[in-house]
């Protein structure tokens, strides 16, 4: 009762999540909440479940929303409690950031490969800048993704009922997945996502193949330096 009054009391970010999902007071009341941290593979397990139990597309980014809010109140309610210091909550929140984009990633590819197939050799990865690739993230940071692909230049397109190039089906799959993360619905939006630290910048395709992102990285890239 006390750490419910203190959450209502000093945070109003995490008071609107309480009072719109009051459900999620079942984790506060559970002797385990204070233990440590769910770590990736229990995170990814249970947002595969909820995910396991979507019936359509719209279902499907409520529940990523759902579990993704409902994660990060959990985590602000331990920064309240004491009980996690401001780096190990920084991990906290980039650690579900993480989970959430894979699960996503392999998810949407396949959906998307029901429409488009696959192609050859095809592979992707997505890439964690800025707080979340330093794992430094807040309850409010966007994220800072660049995607990279590689496939078979000897057969670039895909092989379904509507094939595409490689080119074009990784920009309608990055922009899908970026789609997934940042679009309102009845339960608001997941993330804010800036994929400006791509080679191209905001002017160019949203995916990079590998052998451009190469090419940028060793001739055109800045080179960062810190001062103090």
């Amino acid at each position: 009762m006390t750490l419910v009054a203190l959450v209502l009391g000093t945070a109003p970010r995490l008071a609107d999540t309480l009072a719109q999902r009051p459900q999620v007071i079942d984790a506060l009341i559970d002797p385990a909440f204070f233990g440590a941290l769910p770590d990736a593979e229990t995170l990814a397990a249970g947002l595969q479940r909820t995910l396991g139990q979507s019936g359509f597309y719209e279902d499907f980014l409520d529940r990523v929303r759902l579990f993704g809010q409902e994660q990060m109140f959990l985590i602000g309610t331990r920064i309240l409690s004491g009980t996690v210091s401001a780096q190990q909550a920084g991990e906290a929140f980039a650690g579900l950031a993480d989970v959430i984009i894979r699960v996503l990633h392999r998810q949407i590819a396949d959906q998307f490969a029901t429409t488009h197939g696959r192609i050859r050799q095809q592979e992707s990865a997505v890439l964690a800048m800025g707080k979340l690739g330093g794992r430094e993230m807040t309850a409010s940071s966007d994220l800072d993704l660049i995607m990279v692909y590689d496939f078979d230049p000897e057969h670039p397109e895909s092989a379904g009922g509507r094939p595409l190039h490689g080119s074009q089906y990784y920009a309608r799959l990055t922009q899908r997945l970026i789609n997934a993360l940042t679009t309102p619905t009845n339960y608001g939006r997941l993330y804010d996502v800036d994929m400006r630290l791509r080679p191209s910048g905001r002017s160019g395709p949203v995916a990079t193949s590998i052998g451009a992102f190469e090419h940028y990285q060793q001739n055109e890239a800045w080179t960062w330096s810190t001062w103090h």
